[in-house]
Formats: structure tokens, C-alpha cells, sequence
């Protein structure tokens, strides 16, 4: 009888402890991919402001420097920031100058000691 109550006990130790590597893989992924979702947003938002310096709705266009910026207040992305930067070359076409922009933002969000990062690119000709 003893045999047989200490080899249950085992088992459901061992289950148990499975569980719970399970269950902190699980919240880890969790995690893993809100603050993705967050970085990528933040990303966004980076492309977004040199997209609207690179081509504003009047005036002439030009490439914005690079830029960084730390969301503070924003519900949402506390802990994440953004750098963005456009790089701009001109394309001659038989006589016609056009130029062709290419605007790269890197959004990261912290979350303890977990640091998660997505990049966005968009690229443009005027």
C-alpha cells in the first residue's frame, strides 16, 4: 500500500511540475506577442511621422533625419519607442529627376527583462 500511495504522489509531482513549465511557456508567448503587437505599432508610427515629412500636403518634400522618439503618455505603448530614418536618392528617367525615398523605423517595447523589437519599411518615388 505504501509502495503504491508513494508512486501516485511521484506521478502527480512530476504532472505538476509539468504543468507548470507549461503553463510559463504559455504566459512568456503571451507576452511575446503583445509587446510584439506594441512594437510593431510603435514601428508604424515612426514610418507614419517620416512619411508625412518626406511627403507633407504642401511645400516641397524633403527626407527627414533620423529621429527618436519614447512613448510616455500614450495608453498602450508605455515602455516602447521608436527610430526611424529615410534615406533619399535621386532617379534620373531620360531627362525626368525623380526622387525615390525609402523611409525604415525599428519600434522595441520593454517589458522586464524581455525586449522585443519589429521593423517597418515603406518606400516611395515623387
Amino acid at each position: 500500500m505504501l509502495v503504491i500511495a508513494l508512486f501516485i504522489i511521484i506521478v502527480l509531482a512530476i504532472l505538476a511540475s509539468t504543468m507548470l513549465t507549461m503553463f510559463a511557456a504559455s504566459a512568456d508567448s503571451v507576452v511575446s506577442e503583445v509587446y510584439g503587437q506594441r512594437a510593431l505599432n510603435a514601428a508604424r508610427s515612426g514610418v507614419e511621422q517620416a512619411v508625412s515629412g518626406a511627403f507633407p500636403l504642401s511645400g516641397a518634400s524633403n527626407c527627414p533625419a533620423n529621429y527618436n522618439f519614447t512613448f510616455t503618455n500614450t495608453p498602450g505603448l508605455g515602455n516602447c519607442s521608436y527610430t526611424s530614418a529615410c534615406d533619399v536618392v535621386s532617379v534620373d528617367d531620360s531627362g525626368d529627376v525623380y526622387q525615390y525615398f525609402r523611409i525604415t523605423a525599428q519600434g522595441s517595447c520593454i517589458a522586464g527583462d524581455t525586449v522585443v523589437s519589429r521593423n517597418v519599411s515603406v518606400e516611395g518615388i515623387q
